[in-house]
C-alpha cells in the first residue's frame, strides 16, 4: 500500500527494509540495523505498530486490532477492517514517536527530539 510507505518514509530518518523477504516491509530508524517502528505484510494486509501504553490497554476492544505479545505495546491492525487513510497515518506516526522516545539521548538529538 503506497499510503503506508508514504506515511512511514515521511518520518525523520526513516528507511525501508526487507529482512524477511519482499512480502514484508519493515520501516526502521536510521539504517537497516536501527529500531523498527512499523511492519507491513501486504500478503496478509496487516500493519504492526507500537502504541502508547494507554492505547495498548484498550486496543483489544477495537474491531480490527489485536495485541501482539512479542514486543511491548505493539498491535496488529487488520487493514481489511481499519482502512481509513488518516487512521493508518496516525498509527504509523504514533509508532515512530513511541519508538523514538525510547532511544538514547544522543539518538533522540539526531531526530531533533532532544
Amino acid at each position: 500500500m503506497e499510503e503506508i510507505r508514504r506515511a512511514a518514509l515521511s518520518m525523520p530518518k526513516a528507511i525501508e527494509d526487507y529482512p524477511f523477504g519482499e512480502e514484508i516491509t519493515v520501516y526502521r530508524l536510521f539504517d537497516n540495523k536501527g529500531p523498527i517502528f512499523t511492519i507491513f505484510s501486504e500478503k496478509k494486509n496487516i500493519l504492526n505498530v507500537r502504541v502508547s501504553n494507554d492505547f495498548f490497554e484498550i486496543s483489544d476492544t477495537i474491531d480490527g486490532i489485536n495485541k501482539l505479545r512479542v514486543w511491548k505495546n505493539w498491535i496488529a491492525v487488520d487493514l481489511k477492517i481499519i482502512h481509513r487513510k488518516r487512521e493508518i497515518e496516525d498509527l504509523i506516526h504514533e509508532s515512530w514517536y513511541e519508538v523514538a522516545e525510547n532511544l538514547s539521548k544522543k539518538k533522540r538529538e539526531l531526530l531533533n527530539l532532544g
